[in-house]
């Protein structure tokens, strides 16, 4: 047995990582971790400086449009400054700490993003705020209500904040895990580390630019968004960490700079794509590549990357999110459970949305799809 894990050494590459295997039930430590991380968040949501803007216009009254606080950048600052300072200046905890209670408090978040859709379901209904659509269980699992708010905030919204930055702390303590064992960080986990924090840099930096994304302005917060951003993305995206801690890779300078090569080229399609495209909704006269955006009806954008690919965000993404775990090379299929995942999810959503739009459109949606063939695959899909 290594001293500090729970395996033995030979662990195996094909068993899932410890995220399943490290299962508790709750403590009193995990209940006080992930409450005080929500608190935290929640009121720096309120006290750290930022600025106010408007959203997109709703999509069941497009006269109304509400008011955002946009400070997640200086708030992911906060947290990652009392990170260092609570753990490694003023010893107030170990900064192996979610790793060390990593089992309970997974549980402890799933009972709390199952107990908040029951009462986001009950308090849409008796309010009169929700609507229901289906069944039960689809109305639970899709939610009944567009912008639930809560405290002033608009939970939806803030949800992002906890997924991103708890990923990148769970990312951090599973790195401080390896370096309390090894001594050292892989050559794997460092590159993991880096690109992991670009993208969760990146989002805060653009947050703004999450105002005018379809999960924003026509998904209901429901168990399907709830689960997703407190368990999926702040648990189930650290599959790499969790292999790099028990098999240490150590890439080569040639594979640091093809995979970081990959992860640049995709970062680069995707950050472009996405302003191009919130760039467009919020300022439709704005030049795009130098010149003035091509659209039809003025209503569907088909300048820049949107002129070349229908989805070109998908596209950047998938590529950044197998840029996560080449880290990893190919030992394990588990490693490449983010981006399977992400690629399924996008397929379904592109084809939602591709049906809600041909709903919306009509015959510009036709003519959209003439101009712009391809989804995600120039020449392919």
């Amino acid at each position: 047995m290594l001293q500090g894990l729970p395996f033995s050494e030979d662990f195996s590459i094909f068993a899932l990582p410890g995220m399943l295997t490290s299962w508790r039930a709750p403590t009193y430590e995990s209940v006080l971790i992930f409450s005080s991380f929500l608190i935290f968040l929640g009121v720096g949501s309120h006290i750290v400086p930022g600025k106010y803007v408007k959203g997109q216009p709703l999509i069941y009254d497009q006269t109304k449009r509400l008011t955002y606080k946009i400070n997640g950048l200086n708030l992911f600052f906060c947290l990652i400054g009392f990170f260092f300072f609570g753990s490694y200046y003023m010893k107030w905890f170990e900064p192996t700490l979610v790793y060390d209670h990593f089992g309970p408090i997974f549980t402890t978040v799933n009972i709390f993003a199952t107990l908040l859709t029951i009462t986001l379901f009950i308090t849409g209904i008796t309010s009169g705020r929700g609507k229901r659509e289906g069944n039960l269980i689809h109305d639970l699992f899709l939610g009944v209500e567009l912008n639930p708010r809560f405290a002033g905030l608009d939970l939806k919204f803030f949800a992002l904040r906890p997924a991103l930055m708890g990923w990148i702390m769970v990312n951090f303590s599973l790195a401080a895990q390896e370096y309390k064992v090894y001594g050292s960080l892989s050559t794997g986990m460092i590159l993991y580390q880096i690109f992991t924090f670009i993208y969760a840099f990146d989002y805060f930096y653009f947050e703004e630019c999450m105002l005018s994304t379809w999960d924003i302005i026509a998904e209901n917060w429901g168990f399907m968004l709830i689960w997703g951003d407190l368990v999926w993305i702040c648990f189930m995206f650290a599959v790499q960490p969790w292999f790099l801690l028990y098999n240490r890779i150590h890439l080569t300078p040639i594979q640091m700079i093809i995979i970081s090569t990959i992860f640049a080229i995709g970062f680069a399609v995707f950050r472009i794509s996405n302003s191009q495209k919130h760039q467009f909704k919020t300022n439709p006269k704005s030049l795009i590549w130098g010149k003035k955006p091509e659209t039809i009806a003025g209503k569907l954008l088909v300048s820049g990357f949107w002129g070349i690919l229908r989805k070109p965000n998908y596209l950047g993404d998938w590529i950044v999110a197998f840029s996560f775990s080449f880290p990893c090379l190919f030992n394990t299929p588990i490693v490449y459970l983010y981006p399977i995942y992400l690629v399924v999810l996008n397929s379904h959503r592109q084809w939602r949305d591709h049906q809600k739009c041909s709903k919306k459109y009509g015959e510009l949606w036709k003519e959209y799809c003439r101009r712009v063939p391809y989804v995600v695959l120039p020449g392919l899909i």
